[in-house]
């Protein structure tokens, strides 16, 4: 077991304090009765004092904490420190955000997120990263409009089935397709048009209709 650090006995009397100096560790400040003091925020000091704030201050002789930061001595960015790890609890409700300006997260190495549903409603959405990798038991989306550009595309699926109302492709460059079979079945019209059109068979080929131009 850690050995703790003596408490130090005595009176206790709270002040208020004008902060003036700050050393990287410790604050300077003088009471209303002009006495100075360099004292550290206590644990429980959340709000992180800064020069020119008015502060509540215990002390037991020449030692002291800041409890609290009382007002602010110019508008600033407020800073809530704490040293080492945290944990908020919560064991029943709920904890609200609400930030009017914007709320940014900085996680560092690592977020993870873990919650029974999800749900985001945003007018724009950006994600950019350098690995995205998404697994799951069903996905499902829908848009009024879509694009899709990458440079190289890779699919691998067990069972493909599209529906479409009507589709074009284009291919610029050299298509090629291998399968088992194909069969393609047309309701009105078929046309196939190139420069040099090569059908080769290693049995037979067969041609049936009512009646067939070649030529």
């Amino acid at each position: 077991m850690n050995d703790a650090q003596p408490v130090r006995n005595g009176p206790v009397r709270l002040c208020h304090a004008r902060i003036n100096a700050f050393d990287g560790h410790r604050f300077g400040m003088v009471s209303g009765e002009g006495h100075r003091y360099w004292l550290k925020p206590a644990v429980g000091c959340l709000l992180q004092p800064a020069v020119g704030d008015c502060v509540l201050v215990s002390l037991a002789g020449d030692e002291g904490f800041i409890l609290s930061v009382l007002e602010r001595g110019q508008a600033q960015v407020g800073e809530l420190r704490i040293a080492g790890d945290l944990r908020v609890s919560l064991p029943s409700g709920a904890l609200s955000i609400e930030a009017r300006d914007g709320l940014a997260l900085n996680a560092g190495p690592t977020l993870a997120v873990q919650a029974h549903a999800v749900t985001s409603l945003v007018d724009q959405a950006q994600v950019v990263c350098g690995n995205l990798r998404i697994s799951g038991e069903r996905a499902d989306s829908c848009w009024l409009e879509r694009h899709d550009n990458s440079l190289h595309q890779h699919q691998q699926v067990i069972r493909h089935r599209a529906e479409y109302g009507d589709s074009r492709r284009h291919v610029q460059g050299h298509e090629e397709l291998s399968a088992g079979s194909v069969r393609q079945r047309v309701s009105k019209d078929f046309s196939l048009r190139g420069e040099t059109v090569d059908l080769l068979s290693q049995v037979s080929v067969t041609l049936r209709g009512p009646r067939i131009n070649l030529g």
